[in-house]
């Protein structure tokens, strides 16, 4: 065979496998569901949520909700790798009590994760 065509072929293939790798590294936007469904209407006036990875933050929204109180799902947008995540959700009474969870997510593209606060 002659030398040219396996050096382009040696290339090709290393090329392409430097695009996958590029490709399965990059950042991707995902979703982080906080489910507050059990919570009583007017319940939950504020909430923190907090997504980090290996003790770098990687999304964090907080938010105000008045006496009409929190939504059923709180959704926080998250730019980064797909894999293992920890989020953190503080979330405020209307009596001013706070009561933190921490839970360790998988991120993924295809689907939000998603989590209960209790």
């Amino acid at each position: 065979m002659n030398p040219r065509i396996l050096r382009f072929g040696f290339l090709a293939i290393l090329a392409g496998g430097l695009v996958l790798f590029a490709h399965a590294r990059s950042p991707r936007d995902m979703v982080v569901e906080v489910d507050l469904s059990s919570a009583l209407p007017g319940d939950i006036v504020e909430s923190d949520v907090i997504v980090s990875r290996e003790e770098h933050s990687l999304a964090r929204v907080e938010e105000r909700y008045g006496a009409s109180g929190a939504p059923a799902i709180v959704r926080v947008q998250v730019r980064a790798r797909p894999g293992a995540a920890n989020v953190e959700v503080t979330l405020i009474a209307s009596g001013g009590t706070a009561r933190r969870t921490t839970t360790a997510v998988d991120l993924s593209p295809a689907r939000p994760a998603r989590l209960e606060a209790r």
